[in-house]
C-alpha cells in the first residue's frame, strides 16, 4: 500500500512538473503591447532598482545566470536569448499576470513601473531596437477627425476595432490609444474584456468566445468608444454583429417583473405600494387632527367642577 501511494505522489509530482514547463502562450491582443514612451536611462536605473527589489530573488542577476534554478519553470536569465526573444508586449503581460511560481505585478506594480523593469532587462540585449506607441500629440495633428470601426474576424475569432483619423481628405491609422469595447444589454452595457490599446495599424481585438446570448438572430449590439475621452474627445463607433448565441427566449422586460419598468411592474406590487402610501397618509392625517382636537380643548376654560384640588 505504502508503494502504491508513493508511486502515486511521483506520479502526480511528475505530472505537475511537466505542465508547469509547459510553453507559456500569451494572448495575441497582449504580444504587440508597446511602451508609450522611448526608454531612458533613468527608466533603466528605477528599473534596476524595482528588479533587485522584486525580481532578483529568483531571476538572479542579468547576465551572470544565478536564477534559482530550484523553481519550476525555471525562471530563467533575463539576458538570455530565450527570455529577450519575448515581444516587450509578452514581457510586460508576463509580469502582470503571473503564472505558477511566477507571481503577478499588476497589483504591486503601476505600468510604469514594468515598463522600467522592460527598459532594464532590455539594456542588457546589444541588438534590441525599441519600437514605441505612438501618442496622440504626435499621431494626430489639431483638427484630425477621429473614426473606429467594427468587424468580426472569422479567422481570428476576435471582434476588431479600427480607429482612423482623416485630415485634408487624408485617412491614417491611430495607434496608441486605449479602446474598450461593451455590448449593450436590458440593464446596462456590459464591459467586454480589458482596456486593449490600437497597434500601429490602428487596430485593437478582443477575445470572443460566441457564448454571450444575442436575440432570435444571434445578434449582438456592440459600442466601442475611446478611453480617454478628456484627450481625445467622445469618439464611439456602435454596431450589431450576428456572432452571439441565438436567444429565443423573450425578452425580460416584456411581462411584468419586479424589474421592469413601472408600467409593467406586477399587480400586487402596485396595488400593495398604492396602499402603503394611502395608509401612511391616513395616519399622517388622523395624528394631525388628533394633535388640533388636543391645542382646540387646551384653550377651553375648565369649571370650578373640572378643578382638581
Amino acid at each position: 500500500m505504502n508503494k502504491f501511494f508513493l508511486t502515486l505522489i511521483i506520479c502526480v509530482c511528475a505530472v505537475l512538473k511537466l505542465s508547469a514547463q509547459t510553453e507559456w502562450v500569451v494572448p495575441a491582443e497582449h504580444q504587440g503591447k508597446l511602451s508609450p514612451v522611448q526608454f531612458t536611462e533613468s527608466m533603466q536605473q528605477s528599473g534596476a532598482d524595482i528588479f533587485a527589489a522584486q525580481c532578483q530573488v529568483c531571476h538572479g542577476m542579468p547576465g551572470q545566470g544565478n536564477y534559482n534554478a530550484m523553481l519550476v519553470p525555471s525562471p530563467g536569465d533575463p539576458a538570455a536569448q530565450k527570455f529577450q526573444s519575448n515581444t516587450d508586449g509578452a514581457i510586460f503581460y508576463k509580469v502582470s499576470e503571473g503564472r505558477a511560481t511566477m507571481p503577478s505585478f499588476k497589483s504591486a506594480l503601476s505600468k510604469a513601473d514594468i515598463w522600467n523593469v522592460i527598459s532594464y532587462v532590455r539594456s542588457f540585449n546589444a541588438s534590441y531596437v525599441q519600437e514605441t506607441a505612438e501618442k496622440i500629440e504626435t499621431n494626430i495633428p489639431e483638427g484630425t477627425l477621429l473614426a473606429l470601426g467594427l468587424r468580426y474576424d472569422e479567422i481570428k475569432k476576435m471582434v476588431e476595432v479600427s480607429l482612423t483619423g482623416s485630415l485634408n481628405q487624408v485617412t491614417n491609422p491611430v495607434g496608441g490609444v486605449g479602446i474598450k469595447l461593451e455590448a449593450k444589454r436590458y440593464f446596462g452595457n456590459l464591459p467586454l474584456g480589458d482596456i486593449k490599446t490600437t497597434n500601429k495599424e490602428g487596430l485593437a481585438y478582443f477575445s470572443w468566445d460566441g457564448t454571450l446570448p444575442g436575440d432570435s438572430l444571434g445578434n449582438v449590439h456592440l459600442i466601442a468608444q475611446v478611453e480617454q475621452v478628456e484627450a481625445y474627445g467622445e469618439v464611439k463607433a456602435e454596431q450589431t454583429l450576428p456572432i452571439g448565441l441565438v436567444n429565443d427566449k423573450p425578452a425580460l422586460n416584456k411581462e411584468r417583473a419586479m424589474w421592469n419598468t413601472v408600467d409593467k411592474a406586477p399587480l400586487w406590487i402596485i396595488f400593495g405600494f398604492t396602499g402603503a402610501v394611502a395608509t401612511a397618509w391616513f395616519f399622517i392625517f388622523y395624528l394631525l387632527f388628533q394633535v388640533k382636537r388636543i391645542f382646540v380643548l387646551g384653550k377651553e376654560p375648565i369649571t370650578e367642577e373640572e378643578k382638581i384640588i
